[in-house]
């Protein structure tokens, strides 16, 4: 049985419960535009965190393939990540013969929200190419999953993959590293959320008038690779940058700098901004020292969520 679903057969039925997984991009840099070309390149370290969305799935054998999906957030139905997931999966798999369909129940549980840099929705959408291809006996390979991903989505190919990797170009190009010592990860959700296009709108303004190093990342990925490596604090002065996205922020940077501080001062090996934003994470060696860090965030900062979860 995969990490990723327990799954419990009854009779004829099939009821497969999944916890989806959320990332933190522990470094990235953004390429600017090049002509033609309507999404940007990147160079990210993605760490895969232990908490995200849940997913259930009652699987019956059926004439025709059929697909109800419910959640609590309903203002995210019909065409939510896992629909579509659903959608691509069905039409690759058509041309097999002899494959049986099913009529599935699901009900997707959201607990992280959009526009915080966690990649929740593509992590949602990972986790049901996975579940179909374990219910549907395997009849894709890993290589066929990620080209399907890299339909739905520039994060959602790192989700068919398991522990860090470096993600290269729009995200299709997905490189699993080594696996790291145990790490924990606190996640800090302040009040504002960051619209991605909009993000992406200043960066090119930023870059238009600066140049394209203006956005860099201010170490280097080497660095904090051997810090996660060696659980040893990444050293740095306080205007330390490990994402381009840190330069986008405005009227939201001062908060950003503050949580930041507070996650370095308990001890983070780095901390800084997932994706386009809002979220906040730390990394640290120890969970109870991460427990304390969102204790300590919690105290001090009004109308934060946090989550402590362990990288895989």
């Amino acid at each position: 049985m995969s990490d990723w679903a327990e799954q419990r057969t009854l009779d004829t039925e099939q009821r497969l419960c999944v916890d989806t997984k959320i990332k933190v991009n522990a470094w990235l840099r953004v390429l600017p535009r090049r002509d033609g070309l309507e999404l940007h390149g990147l160079e990210s370290l993605f760490l895969s965190i232990a908490t995200g969305d849940l997913l259930h799935f009652d699987a019956c054998p059926s004439a025709s393939a059929e697909f109800h999906l419910t959640s609590n957030r309903r203002d995210l139905l019909p065409h939510n990540s896992v629909q579509q997931a659903w959608l691509a999966f069905t039409s690759a798999i058509q041309p097999l013969a002899g494959r049986r369909a099913f009529r599935i129940s699901a009900y997707l549980e959201k607990l992280i929200p959009e526009k915080s840099g966690l990649g929740a929705g593509s992590g949602d959408a990972g986790a049901a190419l996975l579940t179909l291809n374990q219910l549907y006996g395997f009849p894709l390979s890993k290589h066929q999953l990620i080209a399907l991903a890299t339909s739905l989505g520039s994060d959602v190919p790192f989700f068919v993959h398991t522990g860090p990797c470096i993600v290269r170009g729009t995200g299709e190009i997905v490189d699993p590293i080594p696996a790291l010592p145990p790490l924990w990860c606190c996640i800090v959700l302040p009040a504002f959320r960051i619209n991605t296009s909009h993000a992406y709108a200043v960066l090119d303004e930023a870059i238009d008038r600066q140049g394209a190093s203006a956005a860099d990342p201010t170490v280097d990925l080497t660095a904090v690779i051997k810090a996660l490596r060696t659980r040893t604090p990444l050293r740095g002065p306080d205007e330390t940058r490990l994402n381009s996205f840190e330069i986008t922020l405005g009227d939201n940077t001062a908060s950003f700098l503050g949580i930041r501080s507070m996650l370095l001062s308990n001890g983070a090996i780095l901390a800084g901004l997932s994706g386009s934003g809002s979220a906040v994470f730390g990394i640290y060696a120890e969970r109870a020292a991460t427990e304390a860090a969102a204790l300590d965030v919690q105290r001090r900062v009004s109308a934060v969520r946090t989550f402590v979860a362990e990288t895989l």
